[in-house]
């Protein structure tokens, strides 16, 4: 039987909680579940990233605050949450990712300026030791791409992407960092590449970046990145603050959005992966984080500033938004994930 509800977790980082949600498939409508604060959190800070694994059966979620630490939660058949302990970390962690079997988590840190690999135990929780590659500096995501072997990196204080290929290998029974790293690329100045989506079907990845507002799209492959173009929000009389950036699952919409002017940007995509604006919507206040359905017809929005989550409906025809509801959260809602 097709489930007609989406479960979401919301991270929020002021209140140190983590709060689940459902998303209605026939409606659109929010429903509060439940709230947990985050076992072993003592100190709240910064934002809480979360990842699901690819199996879509266990959560990970970080403290930023004090002490440091990746939490990991086993997902019961309804969506529950059951807490399978807390891993300590001596770095502060902006993103992080499973990679394809859900033996590593990727990471990025963008205080300690690195990305690093964590592996993941056979009961599913996250080992001690990390291996990491320095001096990228404000590094903001480190991902893998949907052809399961390309890993991209963000460096938001020197404007360039980084490209390995996922080729672990073994030194005395340790996984160390992919082996190759394949190129970089220099975006232009004053960028600060924050987020990437990738194309569902060609090898194409979108990078928004925080300081200009500019979307790159870059080309990858085993040979290296190629830049194809360069799109840009409005222009606007605020500093640009542009954060998070999603796909629609048949590649045809791509959303940005931007917390300054509280707003999300819709851009259309061409068969050929090049995108063109098309329109923006305002939405909760200082959305850091949002996310999309896997059926592909809602969007939900974080308000950091308005501790509350909103749905839209997407038009199947042209992409805009159209709210349906608003739930509130913790303080300070960043994250969102969606099993």
């Amino acid at each position: 039987m097709i489930s007609k509800e989406q479960t979401l977790y919301i991270g929020c980082a002021l209140s140190g909680e983590l709060y689940t949600a459902q998303l209605s498939l026939t409606t659109g409508e929010l429903e509060y579940v439940t709230h947990i604060r985050l076992p072993g959190l003592e100190k709240t800070g910064g934002a809480m990233p979360l990842a699901i694994s690819r199996a879509r059966n266990i959560l990970y979620a970080v403290s930023r605050g004090e002490p440091f630490f990746i939490a990991s939660f086993k997902i019961d058949i309804q969506g529950g949450l059951m807490h399978l302990g807390n891993t300590p970390i001596d770095t502060n962690l902006a993103y992080i990712q499973t990679d394809i079997d859900d033996t590593h988590l990727l990471t990025a840190s963008f205080i300690d300026h690195h990305v690093s690999v964590f592996e993941i135990q056979s009961d599913s929780r996250i080992a001690a030791h990390a291996c990491q590659i320095q001096e990228i500096l404000k590094a903001h995501m480190l991902c893998m791409a949907p052809d399961n072997k390309t890993i991209l990196a963000t460096s938001l204080g020197k404007d360039v992407l980084y490209q390995w290929l996922w080729e672990l290998q073994t030194a005395g029974g340790v996984a160390s960092l992919p082996a190759q790293r394949v190129d970089e690329l220099k975006l232009s100045e004053g960028t600060g590449p924050r987020h990437i989506a990738y194309h569902p079907t060609l090898p194409i990845a979108y990078i928004i970046g925080e300081r200009n507002g500019a979307v790159n799209v870059v080309h990858y492959g085993t040979e290296g990145l190629n830049h194809i173009q360069t799109a840009y929000l409005p222009d606007q009389q605020e500093a640009f603050q542009a954060a998070d950036i999603h796909i629609s699952p048949d590649g045809r919409f791509l959303y940005a959005s931007e917390k300054a002017t509280s707003t999300l940007h819709l851009f259309n995509v061409q068969l050929d992966g090049t995108i063109h604006f098309a329109k923006h919507f305002e939405t909760e206040n200082r959305p850091r984080g949002f996310a999309l359905s896997t059926c592909g017809h809602y969007l939900i929005a974080a308000g950091q500033f308005s501790h509350h989550i909103a749905s839209y409906r997407i038009n199947e025809n042209t992409g805009y938004l159209a709210l349906i509801d608003r739930l509130p959260v913790g303080q300070s809602p960043d994250w969102i994930e969606m099993r």
